[in-house]
């Protein structure tokens, strides 16, 4: 389906039990496939959701016109928010006003590279502030990353937000 995905973005941000599951993945999938191709992608897929479903960091999906099209469970534990509501919002809400113009601009830029005729878009990362429904904002790291089709059209916008609070407390404590 997929010509030369890239998931560095999600083997960046699993902890050593989730890289466990993953390697079991790909073992189970690799045995599987000689007997039985669709199980073998059943039980596949049924790993990956268990994978989503116990990280911390939010994975995400953003289609071309800028909204949600996936969101993990992990975003009611980091930001108070279910995946429902994210996918429901323009993806620019979630982000805290002051950012707001950053993310923007990111997302145009690759927008801007691909319609110049780039098909292979390096994976980005930025740390911007996110919106939490108690009215707080969780500062993340985001890595994204633009995906193409066989035909080498623009499918959709692959990212990973990862909590950095107590990274960027930290780092403010230090200058003071």
């Amino acid at each position: 389906m997929f010509r030369n995905c890239h998931f560095r973005l999600f083997l960046d941000y699993l902890d050593g039990e989730q890289l466990e599951l993953l390697l079991r993945l790909i073992q189970n999938v690799g045995r599987q496939m000689n007997n039985n191709p669709l199980a073998a992608l059943a039980g596949s897929m049924d790993l990956l959701k268990k994978i989503l479903e116990t990280t911390q960091d939010v994975y995400w999906v953003i289609d071309k016109t800028g909204r949600f099209v996936y969101v993990s469970p992990s975003v009611v534990q980091q930001r108070g928010y279910t995946p429902e509501e994210v996918m429901n919002m323009p993806a620019l809400d979630s982000i805290h006003e002051s950012d707001r113009q950053t993310a923007q601009q990111t997302f145009t830029l690759g927008l801007e590279m691909i319609d110049k005729g780039l098909t292979r878009l390096p994976a980005g990362k930025v740390r911007l502030r996110q919106t939490h429904k108690n009215g707080s904002f969780v500062w993340t790291e985001v890595v994204s990353e633009f995906f193409f089709n066989e035909e080498r059209e623009f499918m959709f916008v692959l990212g990973v937000s990862r909590n950095i609070n107590e990274l960027v407390a930290a780092e403010q404590q230090l200058k003071a």
